[in-house]
């Protein structure tokens, strides 16, 4: 009994010791985790709020170079306005200058001269009596003296129109330095929060364009425009006034309280400043989620902490812990395989792995796709066998190189080294063929195969796009050349040198036709419909406008038009809208040469298969086309008439069809050759 009391005394000791040490291990570790919590929560506020200044700094910077744009545009406008009535006075007509485009009238509501005493004397707009605005501080700035700086206004209701807008002016001073009036533009302040409506800042995100007086010109915070807001509190004018022109900072904003992110820039030249502003409880959304989920975590992993000790404690801590690693170990080896499998299955690249032998050790489904229908059997086939297998479904332009040649451009230094295959297995079929080496115990290489067949075909269309394109512009551009260089070579009375310049004037005017058609194109589908500006649209009223403007060939009659009693109404952008029904009324001339009736007609009848729609119908009576033509009839370049007397580009229909297409529509043809054609531009109703 004392010998065994003597040997249970030392194993309780062991066994204290066992427990101690597996008790300050567990304390350990949850010091650890937790600190490990706390710093990660604090590296994510602190990566939240980097990569958001970033953002708005950015975004700050394209603000402030739009409102710099815009207001050089005005400036400019302001000195030739000023200019030129320095020189005519009262004879400078502003409205045609306005028709003229020298104006913009999108982008200005108004433009006028305001005399000495403070009368509006010249407007681009059509004005009512005798208008005194000699009370505006737009004006009475510019009475004492010439500063020789724009002035942008406070947001104000015009007289004018009696909208909202922003003044512009500047002080008109004659040599001698009388005073002689002011030069005024108005901007409507929603052309900014129009801007800033398409910056995504959040429901509480503010973009404004703020006076140093600090008066916003133009605000917007969310889905809500403001104007004339004062803050002269804004921690950003105590900034710029010590002479940091940019900069961000965190406040509560003066105006609604809440706490944002701000990033402020100055406009150099003027006394504005364009801010932009997160909300910080929208900014630091993904970083609660983040810190929840790592508390949630570490509590859990506490938890588990704690729990394992307690064990451990009751179990000897190294054979448990010996066991807990081995299946640990074990979990993550089987988690990684299936991790492998699972993307090898959703993988749509084919891989075929050989073992340290050489041999198909594995081949995933892809792959087996890839090389369907028919049987595929290569596990066991030596990296020899594999090349010729895969050689004889290749096509013989593209045959197999084989592995080895592989392999040896990367181990002559080229790691991602891939050749283009075809073989013809579900249709013709364009693959690219790497191969990776690898060190491990298992696998010695990895071919993988990727199908870039839509990559081949987008290439193959670019091309043929721009040798089409190159074709019709090198035709015009011969006649031009030609017809320039006997002019410059030789001497010809005035009648020839005016037919050979009639002939490069018209060669000119087709490359440019066939440029601005091509430039519409590209813009029509890089934007896709983005810059349509969709408003409710009569119909008949379009249709008529058409017709009236429509400039008729030497003698032909007008369009017939008919039209049902009922306004019909669509949601389109009325001048991409009118684009298209002048390109097929200007089609149907070209191609009825011979003349003949024209008939435009608008009803809601639809079509058999789609009854909700309103459509255009365009007929004429001239040379039609065949039902190989209708299918090509839209295809860029592509022209019905291949004799040469018929101008054009080949382009008008495809400016058609892309038109109708974003306005959610279709364009139908039918055409009976030798009596004429019909085109319907069919859109929802």
């Amino acid at each position: 009994m004392k010998h065994a009391a003597r040997v249970t005394a030392p194993h309780a000791v062991n066994s204290q010791h066992a427990l101690l040490a597996i008790w300050i291990a567990a304390i350990v570790l949850m010091l650890l985790t937790w600190w490990q919590v706390f710093h990660l929560v604090s590296e994510s506020r602190v990566r939240e709020i980097t990569s958001a200044e970033r953002d708005l700094a950015n975004i700050t910077r394209v603000s402030q170079e739009h409102a710099s744009r815009t207001l050089r545009s005005a400036d400019q406008v302001i000195r030739f306005v000023q200019s030129r009535y320095l020189e005519v006075g009262n004879r400078l007509d502003l409205k045609d200058l306005t028709a003229k485009g020298v104006i913009d009238a999108e982008i200005f509501n108004q433009v006028g001269i305001i005399d000495p005493h403070g009368i509006l004397i010249l407007s681009n707009r059509q004005t009512h009596g005798r208008l005194d605005l000699s009370d505006r501080e737009h004006f009475r700035v510019h009475i004492a003296a010439d500063t020789g700086q724009l002035f942008v206004s406070k947001p104000v209701i015009g007289r004018t129109a009696g909208n909202l807008s922003i003044q512009l002016t500047r002080r008109i001073t004659r040599a001698n330095g009388e005073f002689a009036g002011v030069v005024v533009v108005s901007m409507d302040p929603g052309y900014f929060t129009r801007f800033y409506g398409d910056i995504q800042l959040g429901s509480k995100g503010l973009a404004a364009l703020y006076g140093l007086d600090g008066v916003a010109r133009a605000r917007r915070v969310g889905d809500k425009e403001d104007f004339g807001v004062s803050a002269p509190s804004a921690l950003m004018f105590a900034r710029i006034a010590k002479g940091e022109e940019f900069g961000t900072y965190t406040n509560r904003s003066p105006v609604d309280g809440i706490e944002r992110l701000y990033y402020y820039r100055k406009i150099p030249q003027y006394p504005l400043v364009v801010t932009e502003g997160l909300d910080m409880q929208e900014l630091l959304n993904d970083h609660r989620s983040d810190r929840n989920a790592l508390l949630l975590q570490a509590t859990v992993v506490t938890v588990l902490i704690l729990a394992l000790a307690a064990a451990l404690s009751r179990y000897l801590l190294q054979i448990r812990q010996a066991i807990a690693e081995r299946q640990f170990a074990l979990t993550q080896t089987q988690d990684r395989t299936e991790q492998l499998n699972a993307i090898f299955v959703l993988s749509p690249d084919g891989f075929v792995a050989f073992d340290r032998e050489r041999r198909v050790k594995y081949v995933s489904p892809a792959f087996l796709q890839m090389m369907a229908p028919g049987p595929v059997q290569v596990e066991g086939f030596d990296e020899t066998e594999f090349s010729a297998w895969l050689k004889q479904r290749c096509e013989s332009e593209t045959p197999f190189a084989g592995l080895a040649a592989l392999r040896s451009e990367v181990t002559a230094g080229t790691p991602d080294a891939h050749q283009l295959i075809e073989i013809n297995r579900n249709g013709k079929r364009m693959l690219q063929v790497g191969l990776r080496c690898s060190e491990s115990s298992t696998v010695s290489q990895i071919l993988y195969f990727r199908d870039v067949t839509h990559e081949a075909e987008v290439d193959q269309m670019k091309s043929e796009f721009l040798s089409t394109a190159a074709h019709e512009l090198r035709t015009p551009m011969a006649s031009v050349y030609g017809f320039s260089e006997v002019l410059l070579a030789q001497e010809f009375d005035a009648a020839t040198q005016r037919e050979f310049l009639t002939i490069i004037y018209q060669q000119s005017k087709l490359m440019s036709e066939i440029l601005d058609e091509l430039l519409d194109l590209a813009r029509i589908e890089a934007r896709r419909g983005k810059d349509f500006r969709y408003t409710r649209v009569c119909l008949q009223e379009l249709a008529a406008d058409v017709v009236k403007a429509f400039k008729l060939p030497p003698n032909r009659a007008l369009p017939e038009l008919l039209t049902p009693e009922q306004p019909l109404y669509v949601m389109a952008d009325a001048g991409k809208l009118r684009q298209a029904i002048l390109n097929v009324l200007s089609n149907a001339y070209k191609y009825s040469p011979e003349g003949g009736t024209v008939r435009m007609e608008v009803d809601a009848k639809g079509v058999a298969d789609v009854p909700a729609t309103v459509c255009i119908h365009v007929t004429d009576h001239g040379m039609g086309m065949t039902q190989k033509q209708l299918e090509r009839v839209c295809e860029r370049f592509y022209r019905a008439d291949n004799s040469g007397s018929i101008p054009g580009t080949g382009l008008g229909m495809s400016i058609v069809k892309e038109i109708i297409e974003l306005h959610g529509g279709r364009v139908t043809l039918s055409s009976t050759f030798g009596q004429g054609t019909r085109v319907s531009l069919i859109l929802p109703g």
